[in-house]
Order: C-alpha cells, then structure tokens, then sequence
C-alpha cells in the first residue's frame, strides 16, 4: 500500500509552522526540500485581522498543492513539524483564532499521521510508513455483526452505499455507526446509578444535564479519553480508538458544513473506515454484548 495521508494534515502544517515562525520562514523551510511555494495572501498577515482570519478558517491552497509534491517528500517534511520542540509547546497554548484553539493544531497532526499507518519514533526523531492493508476482503465494507439489532441495520445500510457507491452516505452513517457505539460502551463503563446511588461525576461523562441530552461526539471522544484508565487493561485499546476516531469525526464535519468534496473508494480507504469500525467493534462487544 502506497503512502495515503490526508491532505487535511497540511492545513494544520501550515498554521503551526506560520504561528511558531513567519510565514517567509515557512516558504524558506519548503525551500530546503527544492519546494516553491507561495501565496499572496502571506503578504498580508502584517494585518492582524487577515492573519487571524487565514487561522480559524479551513484554506486548502496549500494542502491541494501538496498534492502535486512527490510523495517521497512527506516524511522528511512532516518530521522537521512533529520534532520541532517550538512547534510542539503548542499543544499547551491556549490562544485562539476566533474560536480555533492553536493547542488542538499540533495533537490532530499526530492523529492524522496515526490514521495513516505512521509510526512516530521519538527516541530517532523519524517518521516510519507502516505498510499495512486494513481494508477486507469480500463485498462488504464491514463484514462482521454487533449482535445488535440497530447497530447492524446501519451496518447493513453502509454496506448498501458503499457497494452502490454512494461514498458520501458510507462516511456518515459510519460517523453515526462510531457515535452510538461510543455512547452505548460510556453509558455502560460509567453508569449514573453506581452502588445503588446517583454519581453524578459518571453520569456527567456522557450527559449533558444543561441541555437535557446526550454530549456530542467531540466530547464522547475526550471523555473516554481521558478516562481510559477506568477500562484497565483496555486502557491503550480505548486511546487507540479515540485517536482514530477524532480525526474521522473531524473529516465527516468538514464534509457536512462545507462545500468539500466528492469522495470515491480511495477516500474511503484513505480514512480507514473499515479499520476504526473494526476496533470500535472490539470495544462494543466485549462492554456491550459479551
């Protein structure tokens, strides 16, 4: 399997490098890899609003033309990002642009690498492509059941679009797929009523009682995330989950709130749906239905 990273990574690249540096330093650093870039609105962060503004919204200018950049490249680039001490202490930024928190920026960039099979070797400083095929065999897209009724009807109906190629539909109710599952393993590792008695501090893990409901994805994530440690010895097995599932959830957002793309089977695989589905999966049946 060739090296299939998200273009999204890039956008992440680009503003951690510009936040940390300059934008001149940044077409200065592609340099050094014979890449020209350069765009015209990098003249124009000397305005405090134009700046902030490239910052808290999604520019893909950089991340398509990435795109024409051979490959072989990646790695080199991406470890000058991930090893570079400054760039790093961002993840303990609290600053935002409008809205986008900086510390977010660096973390979805080593979810990213995680999602595409890239190991991250801290004691070398080097980036390693892990050639491994997660996608299976046969017709279906998800081949194996949940023993549950709901879940494995939207099992059954992923399957549907992804054979009849509607790729779009595939990515959402796998979005939906992950989301249930995450709620249903919550609600049963930390439920409201412990010892005959209320806990509040479980119950407030996977509800929201300001607005009388479920919490949304993002926070279903960071939830289990933060408190893997209550799974024992599944522990890296849940952080495993979560730092693939983040970014998915991430991309399926993109995908519904703006004018994005046409998916195809490529996407599909590029985003290892059937891979997060399968640990998901994991997770459900032994919390869920033994």
């Amino acid at each position: 399997m060739t090296l299939n990273i998200p273009k999204k990574i890039w956008i992440y690249v680009e503003r951690l490098f510009i936040s940390q540096y300059s934008a001149n330093e940044f077409k200065e650093f592609l340099n050094e890899f014979d890449i020209v870039y350069n765009n015209k609105i990098y003249k124009d962060f000397d305005t405090i609003k134009t700046l902030y503004t490239f910052m808290s919204e999604e520019d893909f200018k950089f991340a398509n033309f990435m795109q024409t950049v051979p490959t072989y490249k990646y790695l080199k680039i991406l470890e000058r990002i991930v090893f570079d001490s400054k760039i790093e202490q961002t993840k303990d930024d609290d600053w935002n642009y409008y809205g986008e928190y900086i510390k977010y920026w660096y973390p979805t960039v080593l979810e990213i690498l995680k999602i595409s099979d890239i190991k991250i070797d801290s004691k070398s400083e080097t980036l390693i492509f892990t050639d491994m095929e997660y996608m299976p065999g046969g017709e279906d897209l998800l081949p194996y059941s949940f023993n549950d009724p709901f879940l494995d009807y939207i099992r059954k109906e992923i399957n549907e679009s992804y054979q009849g190629r509607l790729f779009l539909s595939t990515m959402f109710l796998s979005r939906k797929l992950l989301e249930v599952i995450f709620t249903r393993v919550l609600e049963v590792v930390f439920p409201k009523i412990k010892d005959g008695k209320y806990s509040d501090s479980n119950h407030n893990i996977w509800y929201n009682k300001g607005r009388n409901g479920y919490r949304n994805f993002g926070e279903l994530i960071d939830g289990a995330r933060k408190n893997s440690i209550s799974f024992f010895e599944d522990k890296d097995l849940i952080e495993e989950l979560c730092s693939y599932v983040k970014p998915f959830k991430d991309e399926t957002n993109s995908n519904v709130h703006d004018d994005y793309k046409i998916p195809d089977e490529n996407y599909i695989a590029q985003w290892k749906v059937a891979h997060i589905v399968n640990i998901a999966r994991k997770v459900f049946r032994k919390y869920c239905n033994p």
